[in-house]
């Protein structure tokens, strides 16, 4: 969620690449392939990529834009936009698929983790506090291997 894909070389400050939400677009492959609409863990399941993919754009703008939070804190202000409108998206469905509705949750908890990171990182470079940032940046990690962890969780439901 966090790599800023013009950056060549990666910092300490700028986190790893990762599947991302793109990856969830091969989820919805895998499902559409499926019997859609005649099952309701299949439909669900589209449900919630269809939303995730609907800021998948956004978001990886949005997060490209990270890499010059230091020269610019504001690209942060960006970021939680993007968040909070997935976030609304994402809140506003309703699954009766309990699995379903536990990723949808997941996700929801994903980009309010990913946006605390993102304030985190935001304060850091306004002060110029270099191991806030290196911390901030260490967060996102985590941050990047949970939403790995999700889509994971997501393709072996939806896909089995």
């Amino acid at each position: 969620m966090f790599s800023p894909a013009s950056t060549p070389a990666r910092s300490r400050t700028q986190p790893r690449a990762a599947s991302g939400p793109l990856s969830w677009c091969v989820v919805a492959l895998v499902a559409w392939g499926g019997v859609a609409g005649c099952n309701t863990k299949v439909a669900e399941c589209n449900r919630l990529i269809e939303a995730v993919k609907g800021h998948t754009t956004e978001l990886s703008a949005a997060i490209e834009k990270l890499g010059e939070i230091q020269s610019n804190p504001a690209v942060a202000d960006d970021f939680t936009k993007s968040i909070k409108a997935a976030e609304a998206d994402i809140a506003a469905l309703q699954f009766s698929d309990t699995s379903v509705a536990g990723f949808a949750k997941q996700y929801l908890d994903l980009l309010a983790e990913a946006d605390r990171v993102n304030q985190s990182m935001a304060a850091a470079a306004k002060t110029n506090d270099r191991e806030a940032l290196d911390r901030a940046a260490g967060e996102a990690e985590k941050v990047v291997t949970l939403e790995e962890s999700i889509v994971k969780g997501v393709n072996e439901y939806c896909q089995g």
